[in-house]
C-alpha cells in the first residue's frame, strides 16, 4: 500500500524548466524508435506487476537524480511519468499531478512522440474532478472535466502518430465513458484517419472503432468493424455480442443467433458484459441463476429468460430481447448520469443504486417509452417530469425531479414533492382552489392529461383536496413499488378494438383440460379487406397463462380469417372461438385481440381455475351461457354441440343454453345440483350465502349421475319471466359426502 508519510524528493517546477530549456537548446525532434517504444513497454510491464510503493518511491528517487543530469532526455521523463501513474494508482493521488508534469516535459522535448500524449491522457483522468456533483456537472458541460482533457490527450497521441494503436483504443474507451460533453467525434476522426495505417487492423482498434461508430449512430459501419474483429479470432464471443447489440439497435431480428452464440462462451469479459446488460432489469434471483451456469447452459438460460418475457407480453419470439437493447441505447443517450456522487433529499425515497442511469433511465429500461409525458417550468421550481404508462389493469404514473443536479432526475412519490418537502407538508392541509399559489395551480394544470385526479385537485375545496392528495400519493407509491421491481413491453395499437370476450375453463381432450376463448368484435370497429370472395377479416388472438410462480404454462398466438359477402354492420358482431390445452391449477392470464394492423386491445389480467384444486375435491367447471342466435358453437362430441355467447346478452323470447362439467366423482355416483338466477343488486348480493335468501327469479333443484372422469350437462333455461336487466346465474353442486362447489356467471336480458 502507498505510505503517505514517506519522504518525497524535491522536484523542480518541471513545466517551467522545460519551456526555458527549449529556448536555449536546439530542437532535436525525431520519430520515436521501435527500441524506445519497446523499452517503455518493458518498463510499464515491470511497474504493473509491483504493489511495493516503498520500492517504487525509491526507484522514483533514483530516476529523478538521473533526470537532473539528463534534463533533455524525453525517454527518462516518460519513465518518470509512468512511474508516477503507478504510484497514483496505488493510492498517492498527488502523484497524478507529478505524472502530468513529466509527460508535459516529454511532450515539450519530443512533441511528435505519441507516448507523452498517451501518458498525459492517463494523468488527466487520474487527476480527476471535483467530488461536488454540481461542480462536476458544470465542468463536464463546459468541456473542462477530466474525461474531456483525457480524451484530448489521447487524440493528440493518435494525431502525431496515426499508427499508434494504444492511443486510438484508449481514446475511444475514454470517449465512450464520457457522460455529457462526449468527444466521440474526436475519437471517430482519429480512428478513421488511422484507417490506412497498420494500427487499423489491430483487433483492439477494430473493437474500439465499432463501438464508437455505433455510439454515433452508424450501425452499418459498426457492423463492418465488429465483423472484422470477429475474423481476427481474438475474442469471438465478445465480437458476437457486439454484432448482436448492433443488429438489435438497427431493429433487426438476426441478432439473436450471435447473441446466444456469444453467451455460450466462458470468457470473463464477455460474461461480465452479458451480466451487466441483464442486470438493468433482472431480479437478484435471475442474476444468481445466471452466475451458476456455464457455457451452453448459460445460453439456454438466457434463451428461456427472454422467451418467457415474449410470451408473458404476448409478443413474437425475439421481440423483447431486441427491445431491451433499443432501450439500453436510448437510455445511454438520454438518461446517463453525469456524476456518481448522488445526494438524496427526504422526498426522494427510492434508491436505485445505479451508477449509470438516473431514475428516468431505470424506469425506461424496465417499461420503455411512456404513453404520456408532462413537465412544467417556472422560476424557482426544480426541473420535473411526469410519465404515465397505460395498462389494462391500471395506469402507472411516475414523477421525477432534479433537485441538485440538473442531469440527475430522481423518483418522488407525489407531484407535490416537486414543490419541496415543507411545501408538500403544508399543502396536505388542503388546497385553496379559489386563489392558491399560482405555481401549484399551473403545476397541476400541466398534469391534467396524465390522470383525472389532477383536474379534481384543481377544483377541490380545502377540505376535500386532502383526500385527493392522499390518493394521488398512494398511486405514486404503488407505481414506484411495481415499476422498479418489474419490467414490461405492453402491446399498443393505434386504434382500440371494441370487443367482448370470455375465457372459460371447460372441456378436455387427449392432451388434458381445455380453456375456451370466445370473442365478439363490434362491426363499427372492424376494417375489412376486399378480396375476390367478399370481405376478409383477419383476427389475431394472443393468450398466455402463468402459474403462481410467474412461469408460463400455456400460450397461444393464432390468426383466424373470416370472409363475409358483405361488411359486418355497425350494430352486429364478428364472433369466433379458439381453444387450447391448459394444465390444472389457478392461473393468471392475459388476452389480446387484434384485427388487421391498426386495431386491437389487450384485456386486463384475470384468473382462470382449471380442473380440480386437489385430487379429492368435487369440482364444477366454468359455466358456458350460450345462445343459438349467436351462431357460435363448439362441437364437444359427435353428439353434443355447445353454444357460446361472449356478448352475455340474451333476449327474453329466447332460451339460454347452459353447459357445465363436473369432475371428481366415480362413475354412477349421485350429486345434487341447484341452479338460480338472481337480479344484480336485488338482495342476493355477492357475499350472501348461496341460496340463503334474496328471492331467485329462477330456481331449480335436481339430482344427476356422474360419469368418469367428467360429467357434462346441457340445459335450456326459459328467460320469459325475466325483466330486462342484469342478472347472475349461479350453479351449486353437492355430493353425498358433503363436498361442494359453486360457480357464478353474469349476463344481461334485453327486450325482444
Amino acid at each position: 500500500m502507498f505510505c503517505p508519510t514517506s519522504p518525497r524528493p524535491h522536484r523542480p517546477p518541471i513545466r517551467v524548466l522545460a519551456l526555458a530549456l527549449l529556448l536555449i537548446l536546439p530542437a532535436s525532434l525525431q520519430a520515436q524508435t521501435p527500441s524506445d517504444r519497446a523499452e517503455i513497454e518493458r518498463f510499464r510491464d515491470s511497474l504493473a506487476g509491483s504493489r511495493d510503493s516503498l520500492g517504487l518511491l525509491a526507484l522514483e528517487k533514483r530516476l529523478i537524480e538521473r533526470t537532473k543530469a539528463e534534463r533533455n532526455d524525453a525517454l527518462m521523463h516518460l519513465k518518470l511519468g509512468f512511474l508516477s501513474l503507478r504510484l497514483g494508482d496505488l493510492g498517492g493521488q498527488a502523484h497524478y499531478d507529478d505524472a502530468a508534469s513529466e509527460f508535459q516535459w516529454a511532450i515539450d522535448l519530443q512533441p511528435t512522440w505519441p507516448y507523452g500524449h498517451y501518458g498525459m491522457g492517463f494523468a488527466e483522468y487520474g487527476v480527476g474532478d471535483s467530488q461536488v456533483s454540481f461542480v462536476t456537472g458544470l465542468k463536464t458541460m463546459l468541456g473542462k472535466d477530466a474525461l474531456t482533457r483525457s480524451a484530448m490527450a489521447f487524440a493528440r497521441s493518435a494525431q502525431v502518430d496515426p499508427g499508434f494503436d494504444r492511443g486510438l483504443v484508449d481514446l475511444a474507451n475514454t470517449a465512450l465513458r464520457q457522460r455529457v460533453n462526449i468527444k466521440l467525434g474526436v475519437a471517430l476522426d482519429a480512428l478513421r484517419r488511422a484507417a490506412s495505417t497498420p494500427a487499423a487492423s489491430q483487433p483492439e482498434v477494430l473493437l474500439a472503432r465499432g463501438r464508437v461508430e455505433r455510439e454515433v449512430g452508424d450501425g452499418d459501419s459498426a457492423l463492418v468493424a465488429f465483423r472484422a474483429y470477429l475474423d481476427q479470432g481474438v475474442n469471438s464471443s465478445m465480437a458476437q455480442l457486439e454484432v448482436a447489440r448492433t443488429l438489435f439497435l438497427l431493429g433487426r431480428y438476426d441478432g439473436h443467433a450471435p447473441y446466444y452464440e456469444g453467451a455460450a462462451s466462458d470468457e470473463r469479459a464477455t460474461v461480465a458484459a452479458y451480466r451487466s446488460d441483464l442486470a438493468t432489469i433482472a431480479p437478484d434471483s435471475v442474476l444468481t441463476g445466471f452466475d451458476r451456469v456455464r457455457g451452453s447452459k448459460r445460453a439456454a438460460y438466457l434463451r428461456q429468460f427472454w422467451a418467457e418475457r415474449d410470451r408473458v407480453e404476448l409478443r413474437a419470439e425475439g421481440e423483447r430481447l431486441r427491445e431491451h437493447y433499443r432501450r439500453l441505447f436510448y437510455a445511454r443517450k438520454n438518461f446517463q448520469l453525469t456524476s456518481n456522487n448522488r445526494h438524496y433529499d427526504i422526498v426522494e425515497r427510492y434508491r436505485s443504486g445505479s451508477r449509470d442511469f438516473d431514475d428516468r433511465g431505470v424506469i425506461y429500461l424496465r417499461h420503455g417509452e411512456p404513453s404520456t409525458r408532462a413537465t412544467y417550468a417556472a422560476p424557482g421550481l426544480e426541473p420535473n417530469e411526469s410519465w404515465r404508462y397505460d395498462r389494462p389493469e391500471g395506469d402507472m404514473i411516475f414523477h421525477f425531479m432534479a433537485r441538485e443536479d440538473v442531469q440527475d432526475f430522481k423518483l418522488v412519490e407525489s407531484l407535490f414533492d416537486v414543490l419541496g418537502f415543507s411545501n408538500a407538508i403544508a399543502l396536505q392541509g388542503g388546497l385553496d382552489a379559489s386563489g392558491g399559489d399560482p405555481v401549484t395551480q399551473q403545476l397541476l394544470l400541466s398534469r391534467e392529461q396524465l390522470a383525472p385526479i389532477y383536474g379534481r385537485l384543481q377544483s377541490a375545496g380545502r377540505i376535500s383536496s386532502g383526500r385527493w392528495q392522499s390518493e394521488e400519493r398512494q398511486v405514486g407509491q404503488e407505481s414506484i413499488a411495481l415499476g422498479t421491481t418489474s419490467d414490461s413491453y405492453e402491446l399498443r395499437f393505434p386504434n382500440e378494438l371494441e370487443v367482448r370476450t370470455e375465457v372459460l375453463a371447460v372441456g378436455r381432450d387427449s392432451s388434458g383440460p381445455q380453456v375456451q376463448i370466445a370473442y365478439a368484435i363490434s362491426g363499427s370497429s372492424l376494417e375489412p379487406v376486399t378480396v375476390t370472395r367478399g370481405h376478409l377479416y383477419s383476427v389475431r388472438i394472443r393468450f398466455v397463462a402463468t402459474n403462481r410462480s410467474g412461469n408460463v404454462v400455456a400460450s397461444l398466438d393464432t390468426t383466424r380469417h373470416f370472409v363475409a359477402p358483405a361488411p359486418v354492420p355497425d350494430g352486429e358482431h364478428l364472433v369466433g372461438r379458439v381453444s387450447l390445452p391448459v394444465p390444472q391449477g389457478l392461473h393468471e392470464y392475459r388476452l389480446a385481440i387484434q384485427q388487421g394492423e391498426e386495431a386491437g386491445i389487450t384485456l386486463p389480467r384475470d384468473t382462470v381455475r382449471v380442473g380440480q384444486p386437489t385430487a379429492a375435491s368435487l369440482t364444477l367447471s366454468d359455466l358456458v351461457l350460450g345462445s343459438r342466435s349467436t351462431n357460435l358453437f363448439w362441437r364437444r362430441t359427435a353428439e353434443d354441440t355447445v353454444a357460446f355467447n361472449p356478448l352475455k346478452t340474451f333476449k327474453r323470447n329466447e332460451d339460454m343454453e347452459l353447459y357445465y362439467e363436473v369432475e371428481g366423482m366415480s362413475s354412477g355416483s349421485r350429486y345434487e345440483v341447484r341452479i338460480a338466477v338472481r337480479k344484480q343488486g336485488g338482495g342476493g348480493g355477492i357475499f350472501r350465502k348461496i341460496f340463503g335468501g334474496g328471492g331467485a327469479a329462477i330456481s331449480l333443484k335436481f339430482d344427476e349421475e356422474a360419469t368418469f372422469p367428467v360429467a357434462g350437462t346441457q340445459r335450456s333455461l326459459d328467460l320469459e319471466r325475466l325483466k330486462p336487466g342484469k342478472y347472475f346465474l349461479e350453479v351449486a353442486i353437492q355430493d353425498r359426502e358433503g363436498r361442494k362447489d359453486m360457480r357464478r356467471q353474469e349476463f344481461q336480458v334485453v327486450g325482444e
